[in-house]
This record gives structure tokens, C-alpha cells and sequence, in this order.
């Protein structure tokens, strides 16, 4: 039986890239704002972080929701790590990144997984290449928080989203104790070590580092402003109910 998620042996040889960044360091750079790192060559409280959030979101549309949706868009889609569930959920799901020598290892991913109703575009959030209404599910996971006026992404998803339409959203809490506990996993472990590393000898531009711009409180602002109804909100914690992280809204368009 197939793991949900994908593993290292659904991509391409060259994703051995993660093991070795100087063969192509713009692309592991990429990759790494992609996410490709915070699975496969990370500590394990960024790993048990990375996927918390998609149990999470996974287990509230099957058994919140519960219907089948026609039209999926996954903003921020990356290497494709929450594909093979959204392509369980819905008829046809739309992958969007940036980067699309990203998306291509997606694309690997998902032929190799015989995954059928998936389609991948290139490009931006601000600025969605989709007509209006045309999703009933759109998924954005640490997305908006590299934006520090969320109100703009936030507006060209609900322009492209169907009435009565469902938004996941997902973006860290940036408290003083995220920070905390991020710094010290980068003093300590050796790989996130190497990635700062490389961050900083290669000096990337500010769109290519993907800097945090907003936090937990001025992106629910923008969720408020932008008119949508928070249906249901979870936080993820380093213990129960304590030690807030990461924070996941499911939001309605009623528009």
C-alpha cells in the first residue's frame, strides 16, 4: 500500500540535490523554500510540524465537510507533498508555485504515483491565472505569512473562489517561542546548520529567501478584512494546549 505522502523514491535522481546543494545551488534553494527540506532533511520537531498540519486538515475535510469537491487549488504546492490527498478529495486539483523547476519534481511525482486529475501551473498568488469562482477548495499552508500586506493574496483567493467555497489556511504563530525554538534547532542540527550556511554565503534575494513578513495576528486581521467566515481554527502545540506554533483556519466564502 502506497504511503499518503510522498518519499524520497517518488522523485527523480537529481533530488539527491538535498544531499548534495553545491551541484545546483540556486535550485536546492529552491527546493528548501519549497518545503522539500522540512520533511526530508530536518529535525524531528520540524518534521512532526510539517505533518501535524496535514493529518490535520486532511481529518477535518473528510469528517467535518465530508463532500466531494470538484475543483481543488493548492497554492504553494512545492514538490507536491499534499497531492496524492487532495487528489483523493476532488475531482481535479490545480498545483500552483512559483518555481516551476519545483513543480517539476511534482510533476515526476505524480506520474510516477499514477495520480491522474492534476494539473500544474506557474504562477502567483497575487495575481491568480484563474478565472473568477472557479474553485471550491482552495489550500494555502505557510503562504501567507512571506506577505506583509496578506490582504492582497487573500483577496485574489476569494476572487477565485466559488461561493460557499472552503480556504485552509496555515501559517506559523511567530511568537517569541517559535523563534526560540526555530534558533536553537539551527544552532543544533547539523543540516540546518549547512542550509543557513549556504543562505548566507549566497546571499538570495528577499523574494528568493522567503523571509516571515506577518504573524498570526496581522494575517487574521487580513482574514477579517477580506470578509471570510472562520468556520473552525486549531492551533498546533508542542503540547496539548500549550505552546502555541503553528495556527490552521478553515474558512468560508459566503460570498
Amino acid at each position: 500500500m502506497q504511503n499518503k505522502f510522498p518519499e524520497k523514491s517518488d522523485y527523480p535522481e537529481s533530488f539527491d540535490i538535498l544531499d548534495n546543494p553545491y551541484k545546483n545551488i540556486d535550485l536546492y534553494m529552491r527546493l528548501c523554500v519549497s518545503s522539500s527540506s522540512a520533511y526530508f532533511e530536518t529535525d524531528p520537531f520540524t518534521k512532526y510540524l510539517f505533518l501535524k498540519r496535514f493529518y490535520l486538515v486532511e481529518n477535518y475535510i473528510k469528517n467535518t465537510d465530508g463532500r466531494r469537491f470538484k475543483k481543488i487549488l493548492d497554492v504553494g504546492s512545492g514538490i507536491g507533498f499534499f497531492i496524492p490527498i487532495l487528489a483523493s478529495l476532488g475531482d481535479r486539483v490545480t498545483a500552483l508555485d512559483y518555481a516551476d523547476d519545483v513543480l517539476d519534481y511534482a510533476r515526476f511525482m505524480v506520474a510516477k504515483r499514477d495520480i491522474k486529475n492534476v494539473d500544474f501551473v506557474r504562477g502567483d498568488i497575487q495575481s491568480l491565472p484563474f478565472a473568477d469562482k472557479t474553485f471550491d477548495l482552495i489550500v494555502c499552508m505557510s503562504v501567507l505569512e512571506h506577505f506583509k500586506n496578506p490582504v492582497k493574496p487573500l483577496s485574489e483567493l476569494k476572487r477565485v473562489m466559488s461561493s460557499g467555497g472552503l480556504l485552509v489556511t496555515g501559517y506559523p504563530t511567530e511568537t517569541p517561542l517559535f523563534h526560540f525554538l526555530h534558533n536553537e534547532l539551527s544552532r543544533i542540527s547539523p543540516k540546518r546548520r549547512r542550509l543557513n550556511r549556504i543562505f548566507k554565503d549566497e546571499k538570495p534575494s528577499e523574494k528568493f529567501a522567503a523571509p516571515h513578513l506577518s504573524n498570526e495576528q496581522t494575517i487574521t486581521e487580513a482574514i477579517r478584512h477580506t470578509g471570510f467566515k472562520t468556520e473552525y481554527s486549531k492551533f498546533i502545540s508542542l503540547l496539548p494546549l500549550f505552546l502555541k506554533l503553528y495556527k490552521i483556519n478553515f474558512l468560508r466564502n459566503e460570498s
